[in-house]
């Protein structure tokens, strides 16, 4: 049974992620879909993980009302199979999307005359696609059938530990390492090998003036891309360097309360994007805010077009009835 502390910090932080996260996400999908942005592979591959932190947020619902707000839901172990896989894939896909974004970048940052021949909004989306297969084969191992509901009482799904299978001992002592490395360690050293490698490409280059608007574009790019990866890797490892633990020995009532705090603060990577981005690059808010004056403009132009305008409905008129007298 959770604690009061962890119903409390659960209900409450699911709560302000998903108010702050769909906000968030609306407004990131309104800037990116400026003509400037999605132009170019980074910002085509910011959408792709707007649209991963979407699917987590909109996974995560169902632990929500089950976990915290303790409404009974459909004991169903497909749809308990099916919420796990996405939800894994979803993190696997929005890690490794962020690890496309700083290549992208370092690409640009180390062989500029390179960049056109291979960050191309075409690369970009075959690259999405090949992390979808990939996490798709990394996460699909939920799927099978021994993945069930172990526990009557509980709300989770998962292999029984009693009695110790292959899969079981798979799952709950090789499959966190896994999850660790691959989705979280790995990424988290891409990530931070390139951002140094763009800093002291950049930083090398600073007493060369560029006033061009593409090299604008690009420069508050890589403004995003360190934000994001930042905030990856401060809202994650904690969380899963902790789940190596607690999967192995299995959760008590002593770590109950902390894996609340650290889901909460997990979730955090989800939804706070959008904010993250406002407060590193000044080109993403003005972005933004001429985003929104566009889509009032065109809204406020097709009223008026209405109302001078009105459209006008052409009737047939009707055919006339002649008779002949004889």
């Amino acid at each position: 049974m959770a604690s009061s502390l962890a119903l409390n910090t659960g209900l409450y932080g699911y709560g302000l992620s998903y108010t702050l996260g769909f906000i968030g996400h609306t407004c990131s999908l309104i800037t990116f879909s400026s003509k400037n942005l999605r132009q170019t592979s980074t910002g085509l591959l910011f959408i792709f993980l707007t649209f991963a932190n979407i699917l987590y947020q909109l996974i995560t619902i169902r632990d929500f009302i089950t976990l915290y707000l303790l409404i009974p839901t459909i004991p169903s172990v497909e749809l308990c199979r099916f919420c796990t896989f996405i939800r894994n894939f979803s993190t696997f896909t929005s890690a490794w999307l962020l690890v496309l974004i700083a290549i992208d970048r370092f690409i640009r940052a180390r062989f500029p005359l390179k960049q056109t021949r291979l960050c191309t909004c075409k690369i970009g989306f075959y690259s999405f696609i090949i992390v979808c297969i990939c996490s798709t084969l990394f996460t699909c191992h939920v799927l099978q059938s021994e993945f069930i509901y172990s526990d009557v009482k509980s709300n989770t799904c998962g292999p029984s530990r009693s009695p110790i299978t292959i899969y079981s001992n798979f799952y709950f002592n090789i499959w966190p390492i896994l999850q660790v490395i691959i989705t979280y360690f790995i990424p988290s050293c891409f990530m931070i090998i390139s951002v140094v490698s763009i800093y002291s490409k950049v930083r090398s280059q600073r007493n060369i003036v560029r006033r061009g608007k593409n090299e604008k574009i690009q420069q508050h790019m890589l403004i995003l891309m360190i934000s994001s990866v930042t905030c990856f890797a401060v809202c994650t490892l904690s969380y899963s360097i902790h789940r190596v633990v607690y999967s192995r020995t299995g959760v008590t009532s002593a770590t109950v309360d902390q894996i609340a705090i650290l889901t909460v603060f997990y979730n955090l990577n989800f939804c706070l994007t959008f904010y993250i981005h406002c407060l590193a690059s000044k080109l993403f808010r003005q972005t933004f805010i001429k985003q929104i004056y566009m889509c009032i403009r065109n809204q406020n132009r097709q009223q008026i077009n209405n109302h001078i305008h009105p459209l006008v409905t052409i009737t047939r008129p009707a055919a006339r009835r002649t008779t002949w007298q004889i």
